[in-house]
C-alpha cells in the first residue's frame, strides 16, 4: 500500500515537473514572439487583441488537456483532439467578427501534440490579424491525411494568393516562424495559400 502511494506520488510529481516545464516554455513562446515583433517593427492591426487571443490560446488549450484527461490520475500522453480543439478556438475569434468561414473536413478523430496545437493557434491569431488590416472576410479549410495536416486559407480582395508574402512582407517574419517551428511549408495558389505540417 505504501509503495503503491509513493509510486502514485512520483508519478504526479513527474507529470506536474512535465507540465509546469512545457507552460513555461509556452509563455517562453509568447515573449519571444513580443522581442521579434519589437526588433522587426511588427505592426499588428489591434496588438491588444493579438495579445488576447494568445493568451486565450494557451489557457484554454490546457484546459481541454485536463478535461480530455480527468479520468487519468496520470496522463499518459499529450496529444489531444483537434477539433474539439479548433473548433472552439475558431468559434471564439468569430465571436467578435462574422468575417470568418471555416471548414473542417474529417478531423473528428485525429489528435495532435498540445504543443503543436498552440502554434497552429498562434498562426491563426496572424492570419486573422491580417484579415483585419485588410477588413475582409477570410475562408479556412482543414483537412488531413495520416502524415500531415493541412490548412488551406484565403481573402476575398485578394485575387492572386501567389503574392501573399509580398503583399505582407513587413508582418511576414513571425508568421514564417511558427511555420518553421510546426516543421511546415506553404504552397502558393492563386485562389489561397495552402499550409501544411506533419503529424508526429
Amino acid at each position: 500500500m505504501t509503495n503503491n502511494l509513493k509510486e502514485n506520488s512520483d508519478g504526479l510529481k513527474e507529470i506536474l515537473d512535465k507540465t509546469l516545464h512545457r507552460f513555461k516554455n509556452n509563455l517562453q513562446t509568447q515573449l519571444s514572439l513580443m522581442n521579434i515583433q519589437s526588433a522587426t517593427n511588427r505592426l499588428y492591426f489591434d496588438d491588444r487583441k493579438v495579445i488576447v487571443d494568445r493568451i486565450f490560446a494557451l489557457t484554454y488549450l490546457y484546459d481541454v488537456f485536463y478535461r480530455t484527461n480527468k479520468e487519468e490520475a496520470l496522463p499518459s500522453d499529450t496529444l489531444i483532439s483537434f477539433q474539439f480543439y479548433v473548433l472552439q478556438f475558431l468559434q471564439y475569434l468569430k465571436s467578435s467578427t462574422s468575417e470568418i468561414d471555416f471548414e473542417l473536413t474529417d478531423t473528428s478523430h485525429l489528435k495532435v501534440d498540445v504543443d503543436d496545437l498552440l502554434i497552429l493557434a498562434y498562426i491563426l491569431v496572424e492570419i486573422n490579424d491580417f484579415r483585419m488590416s485588410l477588413n475582409d472576410r477570410m475562408v479556412l479549410d482543414f483537412s488531413h491525411n495520416s502524415k500531415k495536416i493541412s490548412l488551406k486559407f484565403s481573402f476575398d480582395s485578394i485575387k492572386n494568393h501567389e503574392k501573399f508574402p509580398d503583399l505582407f512582407e513587413k508582418q511576414f517574419k513571425i508568421f514564417d516562424l511558427l511555420v518553421k517551428q510546426l516543421k511546415g511549408k506553404f504552397d502558393y495558389k492563386k485562389k489561397f495559400v495552402r499550409l501544411s505540417f506533419p503529424i508526429l
